[in-house]
């Protein structure tokens, strides 16, 4: 059962000094168990973490720029956060290229701070022998539905 990411963006709200909080938990209160709430933000919400992690929400938190946050909350347990990229809408070469380039772009990522779990339509074939020459470690779930989710971390 494929999931989906739903992304709300409070940069504006939080520029005008308004609360966004009402807001993200009444997105939040939409989420499946399989879906990745993304939060765009202008700073860390180490509070809104902590209140989400006490309901059962793991993270992984992306600095864009220094005034961009990416926060994803999603409902498993790992031993290091995993940022999660749908990459199920693009054609080809797009998500071999797409997760190559956050790969490296981010350093955590490179330092095994980060993983990756990225979501598409195939096995990504030629993107594994190319995460294998990178040093990277990756495991492969074909969930039958036309979602194959591959979780890349730093080997």
């Amino acid at each position: 059962m494929s999931g989906k990411i739903v992304s709300l963006d409070v940069r504006e709200i939080l520029r005008a000094k308004g609360e966004p909080f009402q807001l993200i938990m009444e997105t939040v209160s939409t989420v499946g168990d399989r879906d990745v709430f993304e939060l765009h933000a202008t700073f860390r919400p180490d509070p809104l973490i902590r209140v989400l992690a006490k309901q059962g929400f793991a993270n992984s938190v992306v600095e864009e720029e220094p005034d961009h946050f990416i926060v994803q909350f999603y409902k498993e347990d790992t031993d290091i956060p995993y940022f999660h990229l749908d990459n199920r809408e693009l054609d080809p070469p797009g998500p071999m290229v797409r997760t190559l380039d956050f790969l490296d772009s981010h350093k955590a990522c490179a330092e095994g701070e980060l993983g990756l779990e990225i979501w598409n339509v195939r096995v990504p074939a030629f993107l594994l022998p190319e995460l294998d020459e990178r040093n990277y470690n990756f495991q492969v779930d074909d969930e039958g539905d036309g979602t194959v989710r591959v979780k890349i971390r730093r080997a």
